[in-house]
């Protein structure tokens, strides 16, 4: 049974804020250790070559991206969490929002990278 149920310090958020962050970096390099990198392919053609290493770019910064996003997302809702007057609630639910919409644009990256490619390919 709980029995000490005082609210958490900000030092105590702190820490969890770098427990989460530690936990999303090595969750990151996992999933970088596990992901076969198809840039060391030996294609015979050089367009196929500079193709092959921007896409792995991209799914690098994307990859990046998202681990942020989610980082940004677990301690402005941590933030929300632990508000005690009205102004920092207004500055959690920004970063709450900001982070959504960050969210979504990673979500919709590959997706307008595609149209992109399409349209310029002709």
């Amino acid at each position: 049974m709980v029995t000490d149920l005082r609210p958490l310090r900000r030092s105590d958020s702190v820490r969890v804020g770098c427990l989460i962050l530690v936990g999303g970096l090595v969750a990151a390099l996992v999933l970088v250790l596990l992901i076969p990198d198809a840039a060391l392919a030996q294609e015979d053609d050089p367009t196929e070559r500079i193709k092959s290493v921007l896409n792995n770019i991209r799914n690098w910064i994307v990859g990046i991206a998202a681990v942020v996003v989610v980082v940004m997302l677990t301690i402005a809702g941590v933030r929300y969490l632990l508000a005690s007057d009205p102004g920092e609630t207004e500055r959690a639910k920004s970063a709450l929002r900001a982070a959504a919409i960050g969210f979504a644009i990673i979500l919709l990256a590959p997706f307008l990278v595609a149209i992109l490619q399409q349209i310029l390919a002709g």
